[in-house]
């Protein structure tokens, strides 16, 4: 007796499970549930009086949305090389030597060290060239560049001391 028992609640448990999970796993299969259509009744069909032809909306098609146009991408503008730039200005002096005025003297460099050059802002970058005057000082000079441009030049250190 207690095996008969124990039989049909197996088996009603193992019906029952199966009966819950289709329900379960086929409402996780459709992303929305949809109605099922319902039997029509054998009563006389109820008709719903259409809306005179001056009262009829309809409705837009949908269109899809407009594809955005892709922007082309600016063209990058390389680095301004100021090593070329130097080297432009000592070929074009007298005595293959980059002149800078300082208090209205006139300072002839020898330039003999480029350092990596840095970016300091959005479209600015600045480079540090050492250089040795005739009397011996070394010169730390900053070129800044804007864009693809030299735009300033200026003294930086003094035989490794700053400026003020």
């Amino acid at each position: 007796m207690i095996t008969r028992i124990i039989v049909s609640t197996v088996a009603s448990l193992f019906v029952a499970s199966i009966a819950f999970s289709q329900t379960k796993y086929s409402r996780l299969r459709s992303p929305s549930p949809t109605p099922s259509p319902t039997p029509q009744q054998k009563t006389a069909p109820v008709q719903t009086p259409s809306p005179p032809p001056q009262q009829r909306t309809t409705s837009a098609p949908r269109t899809a949305p407009a594809p955005t146009v892709a922007k082309p991408t600016p063209t990058p503008v390389p680095p301004p090389d100021v090593k070329a730039y130097l080297d432009r200005q000592v070929a074009n002096s007298k005595d293959k030597k980059f002149h800078l005025s300082v208090n209205g003297k006139d300072l002839a460099l020898t330039p003999f060290h480029v350092w990596a050059q840095k970016s300091t802002g959005a479209d600015s970058t600045s480079t540090c060239i050492d250089m040795k005057s005739d009397d011996g000082r070394i010169y730390d000079i900053d070129f800044v560049t804007t864009g693809p441009q030299v735009t300033g030049v200026k003294i930086h250190r003094i035989n490794g001391e700053s400026l003020r």
